[in-house]
């Protein structure tokens, strides 16, 4: 997938296919689509996990719902995270998506799970 987002310069979500014919899937470890309390909103949102999923946090970023790892030719195993320009004002926020908060999980000490 990695090869398909440099080549395009395009970020892919779950649905979309990529170069090589790879079809982007929302993860088993992903939330679904349900019902939600954003929790910086306080607001009720159908959450849709058919969209791209940003985080300041590389730890939270590199969990496996987002990243998973890659063997190299080498034979390593790596994971790739990418650092992007967000336009101010231009996404969403919400709380963590990958269940951390209710299994009591810090995902990351610098940031909150909200």
């Amino acid at each position: 997938v990695v090869p398909a987002i440099l080549k395009t310069n395009q970020l892919a979500k779950p649905g979309d296919t990529v170069l090589g014919g790879i079809k982007i899937e929302i993860g088993t470890d992903h939330l679904h689509k349900h019902k939600r309390l954003n929790k910086f909103t306080e607001k009720e949102e159908d959450f849709n996990p058919n969209q791209i999923f940003l985080s300041p946090s590389p730890k939270y970023a590199s969990v496996p719902a987002y990243c998973k790892p890659h063997t190299l030719k080498s034979g390593q195993r790596a994971k790739v995270m990418l650092q992007v320009r967000v336009r101010p004002e231009s996404y969403g926020i919400g709380q963590e998506t990958v269940g951390a908060t209710e299994n009591h999980h810090s995902l990351d000490s610098n940031f909150s799970n909200d």
